[in-house]
């Protein structure tokens, strides 16, 4: 229970601070505060083909959040529609899938702590739609046990990152209130950090009442004028890296047979910055996977041709992505999408050959920033790479 309210504690400090970098200092902060209560019901989001014994799942959210308004000045909520964002508590109940006739019980009653921001695509007077954005820690999961729950292979931890995203549609009541009708993606992972890692991922629909502490004014949501913005190039080198479990060319009776190995990345990426909230570029990826000789010994072994040569270069894989990262001033969240142009560790096939970036990046200063994120082939985590990096051209572009 300590690490959980440790991280709960860590979640408080985080949100606001990362708002606040991205918000101007005024003088007056409006107390727009809302509450919002959540009910969920949905499935497992399954592959073309694939059945399972039972798949029913329900889940109920509580929030707190602040609405901003056009009273504060501040570009990035013009930028973004004025925006909510806030900390919520997620509860959801997965007994009701079963992945097999043979289970005896389904993956719990998971838990998650998490922060969320959300933004309007479009608001008239009476309705608004938009989106939302969570991420977050997730718990109590009826996680893999070759005893207890040998069919549970989706998820080998009782502890998992926590992602939803959300598509919303709201109508205003009287009395300071409001419904709200949502679609919601959610995704439970380790980042292949414990096997098996395959994933859970949920489609649901979602209802929500929300109770407002102020009174909607139409006026609030005018949006400020914008200043141009000039284009300009950044160019920017990072390091980083990963452990992963492999459960490739171990025994597969046992999912937990698996070891870890590291993961390492050498990156450089070129982007034009299109707007206050806007990159894209190119970018190149030169990664270290210390598996890739293990990989040709053992597949040698296998094979019965004894031992084999091996270098450090069967450990190596170079990749090229196109870059997109969306934000505001020090904090941007980044999706990169690449392939693998040689398709190689070792002689070991990279399957598939293209693969995924999702995070977030926050910049310490004008060029230096850390940033975590998710490697991922086909929305399954390869690994949680963290990093630090530094812009070497950070220019108007000419």
């Amino acid at each position: 229970m300590i690490r959980y309210a440790s991280f709960f504690a860590l979640l408080l400090l985080t949100c606001p601070a990362a708002l606040s970098a991205l918000r101007t200092d005024t003088a007056r902060q409006p107390r727009q505060i809302y509450i919002s209560a959540l009910v969920r019901q949905g499935s497992l989001l399954l592959s073309p083909g694939k059945k399972i014994f039972q798949n029913y799942y329900m889940g109920a959210d509580v929030r707190i959040g602040r609405q901003t308004d056009n009273s504060a000045g501040n570009l990035f909520d013009a930028l973004y529609r004025y925006p909510h964002y806030g900390l919520g508590y997620y509860m959801g109940n997965m007994n009701g899938i079963i992945m097999n006739s043979d289970a005896k019980t389904g993956f719990g009653k998971p838990a998650a702590v998490y922060v969320f921001f959300g933004s309007p695509v479009y608001r008239s007077k009476w309705w608004t739609v938009g989106y939302s954005i969570s991420a977050g820690l997730s718990y109590n999961f009826n996680a893999y046990d070759p005893n207890e729950a040998p069919f549970n292979v989706l998820i080998g931890s009782k502890q998992n990152a926590y992602i939803d995203l959300s598509l919303d549609v709201s109508f205003l009541l009287p009395r300071h209130s409001a419904l709200s009708a949502n679609f919601s993606y959610q995704h439970f992972s380790n980042g292949s950090y414990q096997k098996p890692n395959s994933g859970i991922n949920l489609l649901s629909g979602t209802l929500a009442y929300q109770w407002n502490s102020f009174r909607r004014s139409d006026k609030a949501y005018l949006r400020t004028p914008i200043p141009p913005w000039e284009k300009t190039l950044e160019w920017y080198v990072y390091g980083g890296g990963g452990v992963r479990m492999l459960d490739v060319d171990f025994d597969r009776s046992n999912p937990r047979s698996g070891r870890r190995w590291r993961c390492l990345t050498l990156s450089s990426a070129a982007l034009v910055q299109t707007s206050f909230r806007r990159k894209l570029g190119v970018g190149a990826d030169f990664f270290y996977f210390d598996y890739g000789e293990y990989v040709l010994r053992h597949r040698a072994k296998q094979e019965g041709r004894g031992n084999v040569s091996t270098s450090m270069s069967d450990n190596m894989a170079l990749g090229l992505y196109l870059a997109h990262e969306a934000g505001y001033k020090q904090v941007w969240m980044i999706a990169n999408l690449g392939v693998y142009p040689f398709g190689r560790v070792g002689d070991n096939p990279i399957k598939p050959v293209i693969y995924e970036r999702v995070g977030v990046r926050w910049y310490l200063s004008n060029r230096l920033f850390a940033g975590v994120a998710i490697k991922a082939h086909g929305a399954k985590a390869d690994y949680v790479e963290w990093a630090l990096g530094y812009s070497l051209v950070k220019n108007r572009l000419l």
